[in-house]
């Protein structure tokens, strides 16, 4: 599988990376961390998903690069109302000149300049990864006509549960696996494919996020070992890093019936003495004290019946 990965993704110039839509935070983070990866190994990579919500974008990278295809461009010639006027279509150089005929079909009026327009599509991937899909169906519900898959594309499907029908040549599954993240985290320290700070970052919040901040009962021993592996290359030194992921959850985790601060009320407040009133109070006995000091000690003579004893 290693090799054959590499061999195709050493030799692919065009590289899709698609996103399920049913994998949610974990597979988008995971996603545009193998897209991060692959543009800084020189490929034309593009990612392929659904616009995340606004809370989600602001916690990875590379959202902004969604949806933006890049790579060889096809030009298509589009001919309307092509079944009424057009027979067949023919070519020939001139030259270095390459024309396109377009026969009129008989008893029509021909094809007119207002018919004819261009538009450009991205040559089909030759690799293909994708993230989160069961289904040869789910795929392609994710691929517009224009990324069209063709035959010689090949498959790399990663995921963390198991399909429920074999549509992909290469298969990097790991139902044991708490998060789609640690899974793409393994395949990329496998591959040796490029890591920086904010590749690291979008794995391992993919694998917080999934495993609800690393909880005993959800993470698993891989996600463990691979958010020590993305420490390593910095994760935490990501500038999303130092923002807060999470809201304060101390007011919803106390009982209904018991608050957390007892409130202060008016009152209370108006007792309060001010610093005026406490300094006045302590040159008050500040008088005192100087005044008792002045006058002569008081000597206790005892009582009667004490003298009388002695």
């Amino acid at each position: 599988m290693k090799e054959k990965a590499l061999e195709k993704l050493t030799k692919a110039e065009s590289v899709y990376v698609v996103v399920s839509k049913a994998s949610g935070l974990d597979g988008l983070a995971s996603g545009l961390a193998l897209y991060l990866s692959l543009v800084k190994l020189g490929k034309n990579a593009s990612i392929i998903s659904t616009t995340p919500s606004v809370g989600d974008a602001n916690k990875i990278y590379g959202v902004d690069k969604i949806g933006k295809l890049i790579g060889k461009r096809n030009l298509t010639v589009v001919v309307d109302n092509a079944v009424e006027s057009v027979d067949k279509v023919t070519y020939f150089l001139d030259g270095n000149r390459l024309k396109v005929v377009i026969h009129s079909l008989a008893g029509s009026n021909g094809v007119s300049k207002d018919q004819v327009s261009l538009e450009e599509t991205v040559s089909a991937a030759e690799l293909i990864f994708a993230i989160g899909c069961d289904s040869q169906e789910s795929l392609h519900s994710e691929i517009t006509h224009e990324q069209n898959i063709s035959s010689e594309t090949l498959v790399i499907n990663i995921n963390n549960q198991k399909s429920h029908q074999k549509f992909a040549q290469i298969e990097v599954v790991n139902d044991q696996a708490a998060t789609i993240s640690e899974v793409m985290s393994k395949m990329i320290q496998d591959l040796a494919l490029p890591v920086d700070e904010d590749i690291a970052y979008n794995l391992y919040i993919g694998i917080s996020e999934a495993t609800d901040n690393f909880s005993p009962a959800v993470a698993s021993p891989l996600s463990l070992e691979m958010a020590a592996w993305l420490l390593k290359f910095g994760a935490s030194r990501a500038s999303f890093a130092g923002m807060p992921q999470r809201p304060d959850l101390t007011a919803s985790v106390l009982p209904k019936t018991v608050q957390a601060i007892p409130p202060i009320g008016v009152d209370y407040m108006d007792k309060t003495p001010t610093l005026e009133e406490l300094e006045g109070k302590q040159e008050l006995k500040d008088q005192s004290a100087s005044r008792d000091w002045l006058k002569p000690p008081k000597i206790y003579k005892g009582s009667k019946s004490f003298d009388r004893e002695n």
